[in-house]
């Protein structure tokens, strides 16, 4: 009887012995499963971030030297119809100045108008839009455009206006784009960008 219960004591902690290194293994199995999924979780975490960088917005800024114009004695330039549209077309001028700051106010303003060649036209509409330059190197519109129907020549009361407030009074690269309907005439549908020019002024 000794012998026996001696044999069975021992089977018992052999028996004990077995399923403890059992469970060992199953939690030690677990564990590295555990660790290998944190590790490569953590290494794709890091290469999507580095494949897909946050790009700031694009805001207003001075437009690069290269843009900027130069000043004009005159302050004035156009664009007509060239000698292959002259058959098609009469020929006039499509007007603009520089953008400028307002006399009245803090604002960017531009003016539009038409000069005419030969034409039989009495009247067109001249539309200005002013354009901001952004840090992506965009020309964005700003404001609405301003649109009026006048005569040949320009001047004061004979051209459009376009007009917008400054936010603030940070340098800004600003130009304008000017265009030129006649009334009751085909025309040039080309459009005139006047040069870039920086002022304090920014929308």
């Amino acid at each position: 009887m000794k012998y026996r219960g001696y044999r069975s004591w021992r089977s018992w902690l052999a028996w004990l012995a077995w399923v403890s290194f059992g469970r060992f293994q199953r939690a030690l199995s677990v564990s590295v499963v555990v660790t290998m999924s944190a590790v490569l979780l953590a290494n794709s975490w890091i290469f999507v971030t580095a494949a897909h960088p946050s790009v700031p917005a694009a805001v207003p800024t001075a437009a690069p030297a290269g843009d900027v114009a130069g000043l004009e004695e005159s302050g004035q330039w156009g664009s007509s119809t060239d000698a292959t549209e002259a058959l098609r077309f009469c020929k006039f001028y499509t007007r603009g100045d520089y953008v400028h700051r307002s006399s009245t106010g803090i604002a960017a303003s531009a003016h539009g108008w038409w000069q005419n060649v030969d034409c039989p036209a009495t009247y067109a509409v001249v539309t200005v839009q002013l354009q901001e330059y952004y840090s992506d190197g965009t020309w964005r519109n700003v404001g609405e455009p301003g649109r009026k129907t006048v005569r040949s020549g320009g001047g004061a009361g004979n051209r459009a206006t376009a007009r917008v407030d400054c936010l603030s009074t940070k340098l800004t690269g600003w130009r304008s784009v000017v265009d030129v309907d006649l009334v009751g005439v085909a025309d040039d549908p080309r459009k005139l960008y006047t040069p870039a020019v920086n002022i304090e002024c920014r929308r």
